[in-house]
């Protein structure tokens, strides 16, 4: 046990022999541990047992020189003038904490009260909380985290979030990661609050069963388009071409809750609103493979391919996307007369049959 403690102990004094810390940022490289404390008890419940083992190496006469513990204890701030000025007398320095320059309490205290404002004066319900830190703050507390191997640290824009957090929660409004009505980020350069309304999700899985459609209004380049179809924005995590007819299940998100089941040639299957970290995992599955079936007018006799009519056939190909297929047909003697998705192996599985309500 005391081993565990001198580890701890030995590593604030390492810090401390290099940086002025306050509380809450010394506490901080300790973030993981002593589960239900702030940083901020945490950083002074270190600096009082540093305190403590210093005195005693004092006493005992342990330590030869002298100057680095007054320069430690400098770096600890006004707690330790107590001791410094008994051995050292009234020459103390106060130096501002490398961190957060001294600022920690008061960043949380005007962002409580900007945010508390914009949430009164709004009637927001439910909130999640951003901060944007300078450029030079960032790259601060960067090298600081690894040039000094801080593996139960915690980011100072953490901190900031959880303790403005507790403090707004229970002033009528609560915070809610996965269905905020608001995201209030702020900006402490500018000592300004961005409010950032959030936007609701849907999931559809869609079949389209026409060519020449894409789903965004972009590609469409005025034409028709799935996008203008539905007459809102859509989105989805992968797709084929527009010529492409797509007989597997492709996901689609919304930003309307739509009420219907199909419309020129696309069939839609709802699943239901979707936000937080359903939305990422939603955006980063992807297909391992694809399973195409492209129809070949042949020119010579294919192997493998299934007869249709004549010098007509279907050829079954398998590829880990569009570009991919394309290079494989590009051999490929004969007219190509259409391409159809057929099926997908892999992760997307998972998503359309967790998510595709029976």
């Amino acid at each position: 046990m005391q081993n565990y403690l001198a580890e701890v102990i030995n590593k604030a004094f390492e810090l401390l022999s290099k940086y002025p810390l306050c509380d809450s940022c010394l506490g901080r490289c300790f973030a993981r541990l002593s589960y239900a404390h702030t940083n901020e008890e945490r950083g002074k419940a270190i600096k009082l047992t540093l305190l403590l083992s210093l005195d005693y190496s004092l006493k005992e006469h342990k330590i030869q020189d002298s100057n680095q513990v007054k320069e430690i204890m400098f770096n600890m701030g006004q707690i330790s003038y107590g001791i410094f000025s008994l051995y050292f007398g009234d020459d103390f320095q106060n130096r501002s904490c490398y961190i957060c320059n001294n600022r920690i309490q008061e960043i949380k205290r005007k962002f409580y009260q900007k945010a508390l404002s914009l949430l009164r004066e709004k009637g927001y319900k439910t909130f999640v909380l951003g901060v944007s830190l300078p450029r030079h703050m960032r790259d601060i507390e960067q090298n600081f985290i690894v040039e000094n191997g801080l593996i139960y640290y915690e980011s100072l824009k953490n901190e900031i979030k959880r303790e403005v957090g507790k403090l707004l929660t229970g002033e009528e409004s609560k915070p809610d990661i996965d269905n905020p009505e608001v995201e209030i980020i702020y900006d402490i350069e500018y000592d300004t609050i961005l409010e950032r309304k959030r936007t609701k999700h849907y999931l559809f899985f869609y079949n389209r069963l026409v060519r020449g459609i894409p789903l965004s209004s972009w590609y469409a380049k005025g034409g028709l388009s799935l996008e203008k179809l539905l007459n809102t924005q859509i989105n989805s995590p992968y797709s084929e071409p527009s010529d492409v007819r797509i007989v597997d299940d492709y996901p689609l998100i919304t930003e309307v809750d739509l009420n219907l089941n199909q419309i020129n040639g696309f069939y839609l299957k709802k699943s239901g609103r979707v936000s937080g970290t359903e939305l990422d995992v939603i955006y980063n599955v992807k297909p391992s493979i694809r399973v195409y079936r492209v129809t070949v007018n042949a020119k010579e006799e294919l192997r493998d391919c299934v007869k249709v009519f004549d010098t007509i056939c279907d050829i079954f190909i398998e590829a880990k996307d569009f570009n991919e297929l394309k290079q494989k047909l590009a051999e490929l003697r004969g007219e190509i007369l259409g391409i159809d998705l057929i099926s997908t192996t892999g992760k997307s599985n998972l998503l359309a049959n967790n998510y595709i309500r029976p």
